[in-house]
């Protein structure tokens, strides 16, 4: 276990290095709780206080290659193609690894899980107790364009045979993944599962704060996907507490209780949820049924 000292050191080094970056991407880069970064500060000053949270930050990589836009559709050539960089630092970085996320609009799922895979091997690479966040950034703007690229060959493919498929489309199985969390806290955590949401078409919503809660609702094969790489993520305690399932569906969409998937909160002091004011939004979605499985009962699945 560190020691505080150990832990200054550590944290005295990430403020060197974010100061460095905000130097270089004064405008891309953006933290995620100035809150955190004062109370970094002050543990700096007086080493006995509480260790701070993860520091986390994020950042926006431009790729303005003149080859890339010519490779890409019109639409990407009007715009400007980017890469966020999404980093969590524990008290332990930079002798820890730290927390990182690549994402764009421009990316569709299979190479922005490739994107990472290999991001991630290039952190492991490097030495330890270095910073290496602009090392990353560097990468990603060296490598990044070929995965954008490829995203982009791929998207008309994907598209025609879509509309192939649509005539012999087969009943689906719709399923509903209630996840509960002992806290969701972490603005890089709740990025990620919006995104996983939002790229699998799934719909509903996650609860930040304390307590913490999923809810999945679409085809049980993205459910369980997005289900695999939540939980792969670092949590205290996280759980599948109930799961329900309508097999051979025709038409997922009429089973939905939400039209999207969003963020929400009801902070009642501190960073503690209203529990009054979660049921009532349950209520207005008839998913009442739901508050008793996730806080009384152990998990289990039910039909619908």
């Amino acid at each position: 276990m560190s020691t505080y000292e150990e832990i200054s050191e550590n944290l005295t080094a990430q403020v060197y290095e974010l100061e460095a970056l905000q130097s270089v991407y004064p405008k891309e880069l953006v933290i995620g709780d100035h809150g955190v970064l004062a109370h970094i500060n002050e543990f700096i000053k007086n080493p006995m206080n509480e260790v701070p949270q993860k520091l986390e930050y994020s950042i926006e990589i431009s790729l303005n290659d003149v080859r890339l836009k010519k490779i890409l559709n019109e639409e990407f050539a009007h715009s400007q193609g980017s890469i966020e960089l999404l980093i969590s630092l524990s008290s332990n970085y930079p002798k820890e690894k730290p927390e990182i996320y690549a994402r764009s609009s421009f990316l569709n799922r299979s190479q922005q899980l490739l994107l990472n895979q290999s991001l991630n091997d290039i952190l492991k690479q490097q030495k330890e107790n270095e910073p290496c966040i602009y090392m990353l950034i560097s990468w990603l703007q060296d490598n990044g364009e070929n995965y954008l690229t490829e995203s982009n060959k791929n998207k008309d493919k994907k598209l025609n045979n879509k509309n192939k498929n649509k005539e012999h489309e087969k009943p689906t199985n719709f399923s509903r993944y209630w996840i509960y969390s002992h806290h969701i806290y972490s603005k890089f955590k709740r990025k990620k599962v919006i995104d996983l949401a939002q790229e699998n078409c799934l719909t509903g919503f996650c609860l930040a704060g304390k307590p913490g809660v999923i809810c999945l609702e679409g085809a049980l094969e993205d459910c369980v996907y997005c289900w695999q790489k939540i939980k792969s993520m670092n949590w205290q305690k996280i759980l599948l507490q109930l799961e329900e399932r309508e097999e051979d569906c025709e038409n997922i969409d009429e089973m939905r209780k939400f039209c999207n998937f969003q963020e929400i909160s009801f902070n009642s002091s501190g960073r503690h949820n209203d529990m009054g004011q979660l049921l009532k939004y349950l209520m207005e979605h008839t998913l009442q049924y739901a508050f008793k499985e996730l806080f009384g009962i152990s998990g289990k699945s039910t039909q619908l």
